[in-house]
Order: structure tokens, then C-alpha cells, then sequence
């Protein structure tokens, strides 16, 4: 026998082999190596990243989200600075959530512009301040709330989060009551309903109109925000015939991966190092209420919920993170660290952020958020 041959076909034997290998640790039937093929594995993961970290993040979200604009009509009726402590709250406790869900900011939240009509900064403030001075705006706006037909009119940037947080807060403090005017009393009000009714559509988009609340399901139909497509399900669904969006489970897990991605992207690249180069207080997110290290750290632990499938911080065994392990232990074991310091290294950054804008006092964030970034999209890659 020609020893070169002998060779070349052992070590075509050795190869093949360790291809069988590495399929079948993918899946659950090691007669079926095919990593494109229906696999119950992948269904679980993607089924407790549904079920397990969307749908209960959006359902804290809404949750809050209602309660704030329950207490800023309140507010509106009776202004208090008890209120105004309470609304103050209340908004840092519907803002983590939301920071939460960044990872996962396709779907609903995209299709349906959820993100900017909520998120968008920086506020317009000079455009907001003509609004507060525009007397038939505001009387719509204090007759109908959130359904005067005035109210399509405005921008993203003047609702949302942000538009609320300017009414509420001042110097990183619940503003003085008495120094807030009817005008944004009634503005407020009709901007947190509208918060209110696009977080429920978020969750209702998620988990289905039959799974949410009656409460939030009479909201949604009153202002005509059903939505069209149950996304949880449709995720859940990948691979299966007709689903058009994710037609192999992998392109679910590449979605999955890829949300972690772009948010890991925006912390280090647009939140932290955009007002860095402007020097713009005006360019940081959250600088009325000084929550920005909080929504910058938050984004980052939303990956860590996406990759371990969790919202507590642990590794589910249905989750990116396990099925990366089996895969390649390297690769996930680069993820688990990239998020680790990152969290830490943004965390930890001199706060408030407004007030620390120098590339001295924030690189070892933006590097931090970058050595993740690279990490999912060597782990994406690793995937195929």
C-alpha cells in the first residue's frame, strides 16, 4: 500500500469523526448530526429565552410602566412632592427594566418603533418648551391625554422615557413640585399613558394578547395597539415549516446573539463615548434623573440575562451559554468573562457620568464593552 495514501486517508478517518463528534454534542440524536435540523435542545433554549427572560422582563416593564402613568395622573390631579417622589421612583423602577430588555430590541420593539418612540435622546428641548407654551396643545391634551389626535403629531423626541424624566427631575433629584407648571403636569401625564400603552404592546407582542392581563388587553384594544404577530411564538416556532423569520433554529440563536451584540455596541460606541467626544451633557442618556451608569450597567446585564438564559444572574441550563459551552468552551468562557467586566467596568465609572466626560475617566468602560462585543461575535461566528 502507497504509504502517502495510508496517511491521507487515516487522517481523513480522524477528521470525519471529529465532525461526527462535534454534531452530534449539538443536538440529542446522535444519529442525526445535520445542525440545521429540528432539534429538541435548541427548542428548549429558545424556549426559555422566550418564556424565561423576554417575555417576564417585558412584563415588569409594562407593569411599572402602568403604575407611572396611574401615579403622574394622580400627580397631574393633586401635585404633591410626595407624588413627585413617588413618580421619581417609580420611573427608575420602569427604566431598569426597559435597560434590561435592550438585548432584545428586535422584534416588536423595531417592527413596530417601540424603541425610539419611547428612548429617544437626547430630548428636544427647545421643541418641548414651544409645546408647554402652545395653550390649545395643552388643552387637548388635558381633555383627551394620550388619544387627542394633537398628540401623533409629536416627535420621538419629545415622549417617552426621557420626556418624563425632564418633568420629574432635576440635578439627579425629584424636582420641587411648586417648581413644575400645569402645563407639564398635563403634558406629563399624556406622555406616561403613552409609555404606559406601548410597553403593555411590547409584552402583549411577546407573549400573546391571551397571556397578558384584561386590564392591559382593554388598553390595548382602546387604543388600537394590538399587535399583529406573536413574536415569543414565532421564535419558538424556528425552523418549522412556513416560518419565514427564522427558518432554521440557528437563525433564532443567531438572533439571540446578535441583540447581545449590537447592545454591547451601543454602550461602549454611542452612550458612553459620543457625549465623551462631544462634551455635550446634552448627548448623555438619563441626565436629568443622573441614572445613566444604571441604564449603561443595566444594558450589559441584559446580555448576561440573554447568553445565560436567566434573570437572576445564573447560567440555565437551557440557555446560549450552556449550549456555547458544548460547542466550544473557549469561546464561552471568553463571553462569561467580557461580561463580567464589563458590568464592572461600567459600573464603576466616576458618576455622575454628566459630570465626567473625559476619556481618562471612561476608556477602560468603552474598552470593556468592545473585548465583549468581540467575544459574542467570535461566539456568533462559532455557532455555524
Amino acid at each position: 500500500m502507497n504509504t502517502t495514501n495510508f496517511f491521507k486517508k487515516a487522517l481523513l478517518l480522524i477528521a470525519l469523526v471529529g465532525m461526527t463528534m462535534s454534531f452530534a454534542a449539538c443536538g440529542d440524536n446522535n444519529d442525526d448530526p445535520d445542525p440545521y435540523q429540528l432539534d429538541n435542545t435548541r427548542t428548549a433554549i429558545i424556549t426559555q429565552y422566550v418564556n424565561g427572560v423576554v417575555v417576564p422582563t417585558y412584563r415588569s416593564l409594562a407593569d411599572q410602566a402602568i403604575d407611572l402613568a396611574t401615579q403622574c395622573e394622580e400627580l397631574r390631579n393633586n401635585p404633591t412632592q410626595s407624588k413627585v417622589n413617588e413618580c421619581c421612583q417609580t420611573w427608575i423602577s420602569a427604566r431598569k427594566y426597559w435597560e434590561l430588555s435592550e438585548a432584545f430590541l428586535f422584534g416588536a420593539a423595531a417592527d413596530y418603533n417601540i424603541d425610539p418612540h419611547i428612548d429617544s435622546w437626547p430630548l428636544q428641548k427647545s421643541q418641548l418648551d414651544n409645546i408647554l407654551a402652545n395653550r390649545s396643545l395643552i388643552q387637548a391634551l388635558d381633555e383627551e391625554g394620550a388619544a387627542a389626535d394633537a398628540f401623533a403629531t409629536l416627535g420621538y423626541g419629545l415622549l417617552g422615557f426621557h420626556a418624563v424624566e425632564y418633568v420629574l427631575f432635576r440635578d439627579g433629584a425629584p424636582r420641587n413640585v411648586n417648581e413644575i407648571s400645569e402645563a407639564e403636569l398635563i403634558y406629563n401625564a399624556a406622555v406616561a399613558q403613552d409609555l404606559a400603552n406601548q410597553t403593555a404592546r411590547l409584552e402583549a407582542s411577546w407573549a400573546g394578547m391571551n397571556n397578558i392581563s384584561s386590564a392591559k388587553r382593554a388598553l390595548l384594544e382602546e387604543f388600537e395597539l394590538e399587535p399583529s404577530l406573536n413574536y415569543g411564538e414565532n421564535m419558538i416556532n424556528a425552523g418549522m415549516t412556513g416560518n419565514t423569520l427564522y427558518k432554521t433554529q440557528l437563525a433564532a440563536m443567531e438572533q439571540i446573539m446578535t441583540g447581545a451584540s449590537d447592545i454591547s455596541d451601543e454602550v461602549g460606541n454611542t452612550k458612553i463615548t459620543d457625549p465623551v467626544n462631544s462634551g455635550n451633557v446634552l448627548d448623555v442618556e438619563s441626565w436629568y434623573s443622573w441614572n445613566s451608569i444604571a441604564d449603561f450597567t443595566d444594558n450589559i446585564r441584559s446580555v448576561r440575562n440573554a447568553y445565560y438564559g436567566s434573570l437572576d444572574g445564573t447560567v440555565n441550563s437551557n440557555s446560549m451559554a450552556s449550549y456555547m459551552h458544548r460547542v466550544n468552551a473557549g469561546l464561552d468562557q471568553d463571553v462569561r468573562n467580557a461580561i463580567d467586566n464589563a458590568i464592572k467596568e461600567v459600573s464603576t465609572m466616576p458618576a455622575p457620568f454628566r459630570n465626567h466626560l473625559s476619556k481618562s475617566e471612561t476608556q477602560r468602560a468603552v474598552d470593556a464593552c468592545n473585548e465583549l462585543l468581540d467575544a459574542l461575535d467570535a461566539a456568533i461566528e462559532g455557532l455555524n
